[in-house]
């Protein structure tokens, strides 16, 4: 359909060329929207027929010969004066192709579309050749992320997602409108279903379908939900706007129905030796870590405040004394573990942590025979009661008062629930029930992490030990499956300024975790307050709805001025994506999730829907 044609009245590039509608009785033939797909053909010798695609980033309606004050325009509308109104559409390429023949080439040469070139508007059909899709789905490496609001579905390039071009995924927004969680999840079953369904194309489609997707809930309980119907869509089942989300789920080739795989951990409640949940009762387990796990992760550093090491020299120097010569005891342990396993006729590998934890199994005694603490009171004890532990402490650290204040730290971390997740090594085997260990790592599984209960510092220790565990698991083998992290509230964890060790793991996995298949998706309200580093080490950016004044922050520089102003004005289950085989960021609509992620929200069946389901998988009356 043609719109009407490039014009001459501004200056045109390669890049930005502006279109004239064509007008009929004074209003354009086809009004444009935002977001419309335009398509230029022209010809360029000696090189022949070039034809450009874009997308309308702003339309704007003026006088063209007309009034210049609002007396003459008065006049103009009633038609006293001469006045011809016109409307120009500006326009960004994202796709210049060279034809010859009947052939269609991707390297044009990039030169500015000519006045009085046809424009017409790009066919449902042409919408994948001008965003670039066409060759991600003939190479099967697109992943759909949401629907254009033509309902045509927008891909991203899995080759930015799990490292061969690029990794991580940050989404920025307001809190509640922006829906980022919302929208996390849905890329997170976006990535299951694509790549279960497309497997045997690839291996990067193979390697996603064996993915493991770790989800940190951080505030309320909404995430344990994961595996249950959310009551917001079952109530608009019916409804019009139901049918429009189950046809972006169709149209997208994602199932709509809540996620198969999860696993939930909980830490444990104060005093009692059960999983500290207010709302949902089965299938969660607590979680911990006990000494061997503090020692060979080198936790210790987490449980202080990552601030206040980034600020006090001689904490920090205190806390690495600590730490060096709880390490020396535990290669001590280790030592005598596999003395005491000898003796007593155990077999066992040559694996330090295999070899102390069956010791442990059999008997070994961790404080009594190894000088180890076996948990947060024995730590403190320590500096009360082991005079060769004090001895080491004091020749290294100069000073009474650096020790005391290291020990008031230890007390209150106590006090912040340090003690709930620091737990005693009468867990050890690893496959049983009762372990405290998060069974993270097996393939196409959903491992959601509850850490509301917990107060800001073991939030940070939980946090850190789990990203601290991932990144030594994938750097221990080769040819790894992707682990997929979520995280909200990214700016808590690793801030712009400071942060202390812990930004350190977050920086760490920002440059180094694409190698090893390690992928953060990260989420906060604003952006400019997320460490910088790891900003610019993500290769897929989302933003949803926006304030003005953090839109005008760098962080948000690869969004146009019109973009910028629309990303104020979005509306839930609306975002902007880029990527960087992406010309221009795209604005994508996203369906409402069918899985519960509000606490509230899980959908009860009533008594005959209930009767109906067990009819059908048990037969019978």
């Amino acid at each position: 359909m043609r719109i009407g044609v490039v014009t001459g009245i501004n200056s045109s590039n390669p890049y930005i060329f502006y279109v004239r509608l064509e007008q009929k009785d004074g209003k354009p033939h086809h009004m444009l929207q935002i977001d419309d797909v335009v398509k230029v053909r022209f010809n360029y010798e000696p090189q022949g027929a070039l034809v450009y695609y874009g997308i309308v980033v702003e339309i704007k309606a003026k006088w063209d010969f007309g009034p210049i004050s609002g007396y003459e325009e008065e006049l103009a509308l009633k038609g006293l004066s001469p006045a011809n109104p016109i409307f120009l559409a500006t326009v960004m390429t994202t796709r210049m192709l060279k034809m010859e023949g009947e052939k269609i080439l991707p390297d044009a040469p990039q030169v500015p579309p000519p006045p009085g070139a046809e424009v017409s508007l790009a066919s449902e059909e042409e919408i994948n050749a001008a965003m670039g899709f066409d060759e991600l789905l003939q190479k099967d490496y697109a992943i759909p992320v949401g629907v254009f609001k033509n309902n045509k579905p927008a891909y991203v390039d899995i080759r930015y997602i799990l490292g061969e071009n690029g990794a991580h995924i940050n989404i920025s927004g307001q809190s509640g409108v922006a829906a980022k969680t919302s929208y996390a999840t849905f890329l997170v079953k976006s990535f299951l279903d694509t790549g279960n369904r497309l497997k045997d194309k690839n291996e990067l489609m193979a390697a996603l379908s064996r993915s493991r997707f770790i989800i940190f809930n951080v505030k309320g309980e909404g995430l344990l939900f994961l595996d249950k119907w959310s009551k917001d869509w079952k109530e608009k089942e019916k409804t019009d706007s139901a049918k429009l989300w189950q046809e972006m789920y169709d149209t997208l080739k994602v199932r709509a129905e809540p996620f198969s795989k999860v696993k939930f951990f909980a830490t444990r409640k104060p005093n009692r030796d059960e999983p500290w949940v207010n709302k949902r009762f089965e299938g969660v387990q607590s979680y911990g870590w006990d000494i061997v796990d503090i020692m060979k992760l080198g936790l210790f550093e987490l449980m202080f405040d990552q601030e206040e090491l980034e600020k006090n020299q001689n904490l920090q120097l205190a806390v690495m004394v600590v730490q060096e010569a709880l390490q020396e005891r535990f290669e001590e342990a280790i030592r005598k573990a596999r003395e005491f396993c000898l003796r007593n006729q155990i077999k066992v590998s040559n694996e330090p942590e295999i070899i102390i934890r069956t010791a442990i199994a059999n008997g070994f005694d961790v404080r009594a025979q190894a000088g180890l603490p076996d948990g947060l009171d024995e730590l403190i004890e320590m500096f009360e009661e082991d005079e060769e532990f004090k001895t080491k402490i004091m020749q290294e650290i100069q000073g009474k008062a650096t020790i005391a204040a290291l020990v008031r730290r230890l007390k209150a971390a106590k006090a912040t629930g340090f003690d709930l997740i620091w737990v005693k090594t009468n867990f050890l085997q690893f496959d049983t029930t009762t372990s405290r260990r998060i069974d993270w790592d097996r393939p196409g599984q959903v491992t959601v992490v509850d850490i509301s209960k917990l107060r800001a510092r073991p939030q940070s220790f939980v946090v850190g030990a789990v990203l601290i565990e991932v990144m030594k698991s994938r750097e221990e083998k080769t040819n790894q499956d992707p682990v997929f992290i979520f995280l909200d509230e990214l700016n808590k964890y690793a801030p712009r300024h400071g942060g202390g060790p812990l930004s350190n793991i977050f920086r760490d996995i920002a440059e180094r975790g694409r190698s090893f298949r390690v992928i953060l998706i990260g989420a906060e309200q604003t952006a400019s307050e997320v460490d910088y580093r790891i900003i610019t080490q993500s290769s897929t950016t989302v933003v949803g709805r926006q304030k003005g004044a953090e839109l005008m922050k760098p962080e948000y520089a690869h969004l146009t001025d019109e973009q910028k102003a629309r990303a104020a004005l979005l509306q839930q289950g609306e975002v902007i994506i880029d990527q960087p085989f992406m010309r221009i960021p795209i604005t994508v609509r996203f369906p409402l999730p069918v899985w519960c992620t509000r606490e509230d929200g899980v959908y009860t069946m009533g008594p005959e829907e209930r009767k109906m389901v067990e009819k059908r998988l048990y037969g019978g009356d």
